[in-house]
C-alpha cells in the first residue's frame, strides 16, 4: 500500500494493517513519544510506502504542536491520513492498548524488586538505548529541513531558550509557527510581488 494508492486497497484491509503496525510500535517502543518517531520513519516511508517522508514529518509537527503525548497524536494523524476517522481510532488504540498493557504488568513487578540492582542497571541500559533512538530520529528529520542560515540560527535560538533557559515549549513551538509563517511564507511572496513590480 504505497503512498498515494490506499484508496485501491479495501478499508478492513488498512485498518487491519494499521492494528498490527501500530500495534507493534506500542509493544516494543522504549523511551517516550520521541523514540517512536525514527520507527515510524523506517516503517511507514521507508518500508511500507504509505507516505512520503515530507507527509511525515508534517504530521510529526502536527502531532507535537498539538494536546496530548506526540505518539498518540502522530498515531492518529496517519491512522486518519490512511483510512479517515474509523482509520485514526484503530491506529490510536493500537498504539495504547499494547503500552498500557504493559505498564499494568510491569508496574506490578516495578512496585515489587523497584530496590533490585538487576533491575536499575535493565532500566538504565533502556535509557541510553531510548537516547539513541530519539537522536537518529533528530538526524533524520533534520535532513528534510533546509539547511540555511536562517534556519540554523531559528534552531539554535529554539534549543537555548528551551535547554537552557527552560521557557515553556509550547510557546517556543508558536513562535517556530509564526516564523515559518513570516520567513517562509509571507517573505517569499513579498519578495515576488517586488520582482514583479520591478519587472513592469
Amino acid at each position: 500500500m504505497g503512498a498515494g494508492a490506499e484508496g485501491q486497497v479495501s478499508l478492513g484491509r488498512r485498518l487491519w494493517a494499521l492494528t498490527l503496525t501500530f500495534g507493534k510500535f506500542g509493544g516494543i517502543t522504549f523511551g517516550g513519544g520521541y523514540a517512536i518517531v525514527a520507527l515510524l520513519e523506517e516503517e511507514l516511508v521507508r518500508k511500507k510506502g504509505w507516505l512520503t517522508q515530507d507527509e511525515l514529518f508534517n504530521i510529526i509537527t502536527i502531532g507535537e504542536s498539538t494536546p496530548g503525548p506526540i505518539a498518540v497524536n502522530t498515531a492518529t494523524f496517519v491512522g486518519y491520513r490512511l483510512a479517515g476517522v474509523l482509520g485514526g481510532v484503530v491506529a490510536t488504540a493500537a498504539l495504547v492498548f499494547p503500552a498500557w498493557l504493559v505498564i499494568v504488568v510491569v508496574s506490578g513487578f516495578y512496585l515489587a524488586f523497584r530496590e533490585n540492582t538487576w533491575v536499575a542497571a535493565a532500566l538504565a541500559g533502556i535509557r541510553v538505548a531510548a537516547i539513541v533512538l530519539i537522536a537518529r530520529a533528530f538526524l533524520r528529520m533534520g535532513q528534510g529541513v533546509p539547511r540555511t542560515a536562517v534556519n540554523a540560527a531559528a534552531c539554535a535560538l529554539a534549543f537555548a531558550l528551551v535547554a537552557l533557559l527552560g521557557c515553556n515549549a509550547l510557546w517556543v513551538v508558536v513562535g517556530g509557527l509564526l516564523f515559518g509563517v513570516l520567513w517562509h511564507g509571507v517573505l517569499p511572496r513579498l519578495r515576488g510581488r517586488r520582482a514583479e513590480g520591478g519587472a513592469r
